[in-house]
């Protein structure tokens, strides 16, 4: 007995003792079957040692962690889950607890099982705060939520994956996700930036060509569509699989479209479709090669394209290329064919929305060629319940009544269009811009104005060249000539077809304001690019006239030659001598200009030009101050044409002659002559005027002022009465006897309270008080002018009168408040405005306010292009780069002044471009500049002597004394005894 117990201890004992040596052998065999990838043995060993080994320790707790790797190693997943949360729960205190958490958490989050996934990974958060995948649970709770829509949280938990980077080797995967999240939401400024942080911190990211496109995708969507080509041209963009590649190119495709480069949209879709042609959105590509080749009237081949795709399917895609298939056709020419679709489209289609446009359009195949059947048509698509098709109808109507010349017609369709509820902008544009267009044939110019302002309000940027054309042309019908001028500056250079008539009505504008500078440059323009134009004959005649206005009698006279060479075989008729007179006599050839006005006498005796043509020769030899010729000329006219409405003017002109040789007396014989031949008529304030001036000359001033008081008191209710009363104030004034010239002004206010003349009065009553230094009283009179004519040229001299005083008492301030209550009173379009903002700007310069200042000289330049207010402020501006050291603005400024202007303007702006070189120590090129004085500007002394000087330094610097020299001793003969002369001899003696 004690025997069979021994032997049953020593069984266990051995039993015991295999085991123990078993258990550890199977764990160790199934580590080295992992550690081996051989997952089937190691997985089989895992179990039979779970099994083997009750002992709950961490070889137990081990091996069943690397069961559940084993199964999911050999994507046994749903048995790797198993294990793994057999694991978690079995194991609470295991190390490995935290990462069978977090293989779980991703487990869940590839079955889509997201509940589950957030469950695990918020346990590991809560658990294991330091573990070494928190950032990466964030993570995955984070891209869960984003999953399942919940943005908010997806935000909140990416946010902190980003934050924990350190623990999250998903990092560059939160922030692509996180943008992502943004860009869902619509918030695309965001996703950009967290796009931009991606490319900026993670350039090797698998993950940057995809935010590479997302960044271009975000601008498309913010409209930001340069932005968007920016990014899209991206070279990371080509590490883009073959499918991402091509929608990153047809969003590019897009970007070049609505930035209207329809080259480049056209040449991008075309490379989508030969790299990729069976995409998925290869229809959606080609439907946007076809609008490129549209946008750029490749009409053709948009056909083709719209043609194949309305051939390839019934979705929208197909419906609306059919639909435009028909419209390339129309846009070519191609109205048989267009109206054959049509038919087509509307027997295929008949139920689609686009059916109403189908019938629009038939009308307007025909609507170029004025054909009845367009109108016919149109008229049907009135009874639309629609109200955009009526529209669209009653427009296009209009625009035919437009096109044959029925304004009242087309005007009346246009505006009941307006009254239709909900129209689109564009056909609201359209049917603003035929409204003043009909009113501007119309001749209603001030109502074609406001219907185009509106326009112009609601929708700057549509039809900008038409809009701006017909507003020029309204207002130079309303010789409004400053606001023509403006509105035709604004119209694009390259609108070929508006140009000829842009640049000829400039000149004309230019002409009509006196402004014979512009005027000649432009005129000159159209002279030289438009020679079959039907204007060119008048606009080579208005470039002489305006050589002649700006006093350039060479070049003036060299053109009227030109003018009646060509045409010297039409000269068979008194008009055409008297044209070709005229024009010799303007051109300064004076004496050929005589025996053609001779000759037409000759020749045209009974012609309405002969008393004129007499009156010419004599007011020629006028000119030439050759006064006892014009007289006899003149007596001729009266002997010879007794019965000419010229007879008083040639008593005067013989009055004149007598003037000007000094014998006054027999002058006011002859003013006398039309005083009592041509009673109060405005010749009779012309003799009077003389009278008065003969007095005045001959020293008697008191008799002139007689003469005015005797001639009123005779004929006090005379039409010019207050002009000729004015005059005892004018002639006070310019002996500057200020004190009685101020009585007489106040005596005219008292006696002509109602005339036109009073703001004048009262101007020059200031003028006298302001040189008498009698500032209060100045300013006092100045004021009611201000109050009651400041539209008018006083009113705006006695804005400039006022800041000028308070300028000169260094009250800077009320200077600048005065000139901007001018500006806000005067209407925007007023040409004054330039003039006063200028002073304006010279006031806040002389305060040392010189950033607003360079912001009222930005706004002339801006706004007044053209006006010597303009050319003064961009000066103004170079000067203050100048000081400021900022060279390239300045020579850009200074440059652009000398070489467009031949006044003073241009003289000292040509100086101050060499001295500019000169501080940049470019010596050459400031020698250059500063010669250009000398040859361009020589007749402006001031300037010509500083270039000197400045050319005498230049020398200097160049070591080229002997030169420098021979320039200051220049300046010495010229200066002696003046500043000038004073500096040249002191650089003189500084280089002996």
């Amino acid at each position: 007995m004690i025997q069979k117990i021994y032997l049953s201890i020593l069984f266990v004992f051995l039993s015991l003792c295999t085991f123990a040596q078993e258990v550890p052998q199977k764990y160790n065999e199934a580590m080295d079957a992992f550690n081996r990838n051989d997952y089937v043995l190691a997985s089989k060993l895992f179990d039979e040692f779970g099994k083997l080994y009750s002992i709950k320790d961490e070889f137990s707790a081990t091996a069943y962690y690397y069961l559940a790797e084993c199964l999911l190693k050999l994507e046994k997943v749903d048995a790797s889950i198993s294990s793994f949360e057999f694991f978690i729960n079995k194991f609470t205190w295991s190390n490995f607890r935290n990462k069978a958490l977090y293989k779980l958490g991703n487990l869940y989050f590839q079955q889509n099982n997201y509940s589950l996934c957030r469950q695990r990974l918020e346990t590991l958060i809560k658990e294991y705060p330091e573990s070494e995948f928190i950032g990466s649970s964030y993570y995955f709770i984070g891209e869960s939520y984003s999953a399942e829509n919940n943005n908010q949280g997806a935000i909140q938990f990416l946010e902190d994956a980003i934050s924990s980077k350190k623990e999250n080797k998903y990092v560059d995967y939160s922030i692509y996700s996180l943008a992502n999240v943004y860009e869902k939401i619509a918030d695309f400024k965001k996703a950009v930036a967290y796009y931009d942080t991606l490319l900026a911190y993670y350039k090797t990211s698998r993950l940057a060509p995809d935010a590479q496109v997302r960044i271009g995708v975000c601008y498309f969507k913010l409209k930001e569509y340069d932005n968007a080509v920016i990014e899209l041209t991206d070279p990371l963009i080509s590490e883009l699989p073959a499918k991402q590649l091509t929608e990153a190119k047809f969003i590019l495709a897009h970007s070049f479209y609505r930035l209207k480069e329809y080259p480049d949209a056209e040449k991008t879709f075309l490379e989508v479709i030969n790299k990729n042609p069976a995409s998925s959105i290869i229809r959606q590509v080609r439907y946007g090669l076809a609008w490129s080749y549209f946008q750029q009237q490749k009409y053709e081949e948009a056909y083709k394209v719209f043609n194949l795709l309305g051939k390839g399917g019934k979705d929208t895609i197909a419906i609306n290329s059919f639909f435009w298939s028909a419209e390339s056709k129309r846009y070519e020419g191609k109205e048989a064919e267009a109206n054959l679709i049509y038919d087509e489209f509307l027997e295929k289609y008949p139920n689609s929305p686009l059916v109403p446009k189908v019938q629009l359009q038939m009308g307007i195949t025909n609507f170029d060629k004025k054909k009845q059947i367009s109108e016919d048509k149109l008229l049907e698509a009135l009874n639309s319940s629609d109200n955009s098709v009526r529209a669209k109808a009653l427009t296009l109507l209009g625009e035919l009544k437009l096109n044959q010349n029925q304004f009242n017609k087309a005007k009346d369709n246009f505006e009941e269009a307006l009254t239709l509820e909900e129209l689109p902008s564009e056909l609201r544009n359209r049917t603003l811009l035929g409204l003043g267009v009909s009113l501007y044939y119309l001749n209603q110019y001030s109502e074609a104005i406001t219907q185009l302002n509106l326009l112009k309000s609601k929708s700057p940027q549509f039809e900008t060249d038409k809009v701006n054309f017909y507003l020029a042309e309204s207002y130079f019908s309303n010789k409004d000539f400053s606001a023509t001028i403006k509105y035709y500056n604004q119209i694009d250079n390259n609108a070929k077809e508006l140009a000829p008539q842009v640049i000829f009505g400039k000149g004309y504008s230019y002409f009509n304001l006196k402004d014979y500078n512009n005027a000649a440059y432009n005129f000159s323009d159209f002279v030289r690019r438009y020679k079959e134009d039907k204007n060119f004959a008048d606009a080579r005649l208005r470039l002489a006239d305006s050589y002649y206005g700006q006093k350039k009698f060479s070049e003036a006279g060299k053109v009227y030659k030109e003018i009646f060479r060509t045409v010297n075989s039409k000269l068979n008729n008194d008009y055409a001598y008297y044209q070709y007179a005229q024009s010799l006599f303007k051109s300064g050839n004076s004496s050929e200009a005589i025996q053609e006005f001779t000759r037409l006498q000759e020749k045209f005796p009974d012609s309405k030009y002969v008393a004129e043509c007499q009156y010419v020769v004599g007011w020629i030899y006028f000119q030439k101050g050759k006064f006892f010729d014009a007289i006899n000329n003149y007596n001729v006219l009266i002997e010879r044409y007794p019965k000419s409405p010229l007879i008083p003017v040639a008593y005067n002109s013989i009055a004149n002659s007598y003037f000007n040789l000094g014998k006054y007396d027999s002058a006011k014989t002859f003013y006398d002559k039309v005083l009592s031949d041509f009673p109060n008529t405005n010749f009779s304030f012309d003799a009077l005027n003389g009278i008065k001036d003969s007095y005045i000359a001959d020293g008697k001033p008191d008799q002139a002022i007689t003469l005015i008081d005797s001639y009123i008191a005779e004929n006090s209710k005379v039409s010019f009465a207050d002009q000729l009363v004015i005059k005892k104030g004018e002639i006070y004034y310019s002996l500057r006897n200020y004190e009685k010239a101020k009585l007489a002004y106040k005596d005219f206010i008292n006696f002509y309270p109602n005339s036109s003349l009073v703001p004048d009065a009262y101007y020059w009553i200031g003028k006298s008080a302001s040189n008498l230094k009698q500032n209060e009283e100045a300013l006092l009179n100045f004021n009611k002018v201000i109050s009651s004519s400041l539209n008018s040229e006083m009113g705006v001299s006695a804005v400039l009168e006022t800041g000028k005083i308070y300028f000169d008492l260094k009250n800077y301030d009320t200077a600048i408040e005065i000139y901007e209550r001018a500006i806000n009173k005067l209407p925007p379009e007023s040409p004054k405005i330039a003039e006063i903002a200028y002073n304006k700007a010279m006031a806040l310069v002389a305060k040392g306010d010189v950033n607003k200042a360079y912001e009222e000289f930005n706004y002339l330049i801006q706004y007044h292009e053209g006006t010597i207010f303009a050319a003064n402020a961009k000066y103004e501006i170079a000067l203050i780069e100048l000081a400021r050291k900022n060279y390239e603005t300045s020579d850009l400024l200074l440059r652009e002044l000398s070489e467009n202007r031949n006044d003073d303007l241009g003289a000292k702006a040509q100086f101050y471009y060499g001295q500019s070189l000169f501080e940049q120590n470019k010596i050459d090129e400031a020698i250059t500049a500063l010669v250009r004085v000398r040859f361009a500007f020589s007749a402006y002394d001031e300037w010509l002597t500083k270039s000197y000087l400045l050319l005498g330094e230049c020398y200097e610097k160049k070591n080229d004394f002997q030169k420098a020299k021979e320039l200051y001793r220049t300046v010495q003969s010229r200066h002696q005894g003046d500043e000038f002369g004073r500096q040249a001899q002191k650089k003189l003696g500084v280089l002996k």
